[in-house]
């Protein structure tokens, strides 16, 4: 019954991805690799450069450097405080983040729920090219993990975004993801995965776009 099961899950996500890939507007790709550092206090620093590329992988999209500080309690709360640079073709942003996260766990399964807010700036402003406030945004996601007991742990998750103080529909984008990590010698893992996401939901004709990514974690 339980490998009954587990075929038609893994069936499903199959025939989910390849109607994903016919529909979608575009395929990217997202890379990034991080480094993470346990200090004291229960703190955590971690420093991640990404690359993300559009138009079919085959045009730059942006690049950025993220520097995060976390702290975690005997509970499985993390409060989160990550400041980003990002570096697009034609403009930069900056954003710093302020997120909560909660993981419970009955063995084999694992649940996570995160919530992130910041404000939008583009060039260093907070208002657009059209005088209007880019707004506060709001994410949440929540993600379930199956830790098998061996290298491979393999995950599905959703998540949804909401903009603050503008006049359009507060749900503006959402995701829908599912992956595996794996870990490695050293404490390493590395995570292999597929997204869907919807972006501008406010448009009469949204984007539909298709990620591949892969993200490499090590200790220091």
């Amino acid at each position: 019954m339980y490998k009954t099961m587990k075929l038609y899950i893994v069936c499903y996500l199959l025939s989910l991805l390849a109607q994903c890939l016919y529909g979608a507007n575009d395929n990217q790709s997202w890379t990034k690799v991080s480094l993470e550092k346990k200090i004291p206090y229960s703190l955590k620093l971690k420093l991640s450069q990404g690359l993300r590329l559009k138009d079919q992988l085959s045009t730059f999209n942006q690049t950025f450097f993220e520097a995060s500080l976390s702290y975690k309690d005997s509970n499985g709360l993390r409060i989160n405080i990550p400041y980003r640079y990002t570096v697009f073709e034609d403009k930069i942003k900056h954003r710093l983040s302020f997120g909560a996260s909660y993981q419970y766990s009955f063995k084999p399964i694992s649940l996570k729920y995160r919530i992130k807010f910041y404000r939008l700036h583009e060039n260093g402003e907070s208002l657009g090219k059209d005088g209007e406030v880019l707004g506060d945004l709001i994410r949440s996601k929540f993600t379930i993990k199956y830790r098998s007991g061996k290298k491979t742990n393999p995950y599905i998750s959703g998540e949804l975004f909401h903009l603050l103080n503008t006049n359009n529909n507060m749900l503006n984008e959402y995701r829908a993801s599912f992956g595996i990590e794996i870990d490695l010698p050293r404490k390493n893992s590395i995570i292999f995965f597929y997204m869907f996401k919807k972006e501008d939901i406010t448009k009469s004709n949204p984007d539909e776009i298709n990620v591949f990514g892969l993200s490499y974690i090590s200790p220091i």
